[in-house]
């Protein structure tokens, strides 16, 4: 019969504990935050993105809103 060593074979210890949903969060906000040390110019560009892409779609709703606007008043000053 062949013989293990005590060290090759797998002994119970401590249970890894699950974590809470707020510490989810904040494990990943963490691995956001290292990601962007980690590569600066990148996360400047995707926050770049971000904010020209809201621009994008804010953009024809104010337009819309401010014709709307405009019609009110010129409706208003013909009465």
């Amino acid at each position: 019969m062949s013989h293990v060593p005590n060290s090759a074979m797998p002994h119970a210890g401590p249970q890894p504990q699950t974590e809470t949903p707020g510490a989810a969060s904040e494990s990943r906000f963490g691995q956001l935050a290292d990601k962007v040390r980690e590569y600066p110019k990148t996360a400047a560009v995707a926050g770049a993105a971000v904010v020209g892409l809201a621009a994008a779609a804010a953009i024809p709703a104010l337009r819309a809103r401010g014709r709307s606007e405009s019609k009110s008043r010129s409706n208003k000053k013909g009465s």
